[in-house]
């Protein structure tokens, strides 16, 4: 599939992230990017132990070394992030936030999904941003 998109809509997040025959960590991802400032590296570079599910939060420490608050302050998620995220990580408690299998998730399959559907890995974050601006 070619790649269309440089900036995806919210109908079409929404239709992305509720269809099943795609990963859960590609959807997780596609979310979390919607929803911050974080970048695309910083995200894929996440321990399970940097998400606070509880709290709905990527914690403090992890988001200072994402370069994503300098402040070291946490990054709220949504719910819907969380709920995709106790999906990605299920009973791990330690190792990569998104990974395959083992191993984290690449830039290049992360990229390489977001291609398959037809946006560039970066529309995401751009989306969510123009949404951001709107409401």
């Amino acid at each position: 599939m070619t790649t269309t998109a440089e900036s995806v809509t919210l109908d079409r997040l929404t239709a992305l992230l509720s269809d099943e025959s795609i990963d859960i960590a590609h959807r997780a991802l596609w979310q979390l990017l919607w929803e911050s400032e974080v970048r695309v590296m910083d995200l894929l570079s996440l321990e399970v132990p940097d998400i606070d599910l509880g709290s709905r939060r990527i914690r403090p420490e992890a988001a200072s070394r994402a370069a994503a608050l300098p402040d070291g302050g946490d990054i709220p998620i949504s719910e819907r992030a969380a709920t995709l995220l106790t999906a990605v990580v299920g009973d791990r408690t330690s190792g990569p936030l998104f990974a395959a299998g083992s191993r984290a998730l690449t830039w290049e399959e992360a990229t390489r999904a977001a291609v398959e559907h037809g946006c560039a890995i970066h529309a995401f974050r751009i989306g969510g941003k123009r949404h951001r601006a709107t409401v």
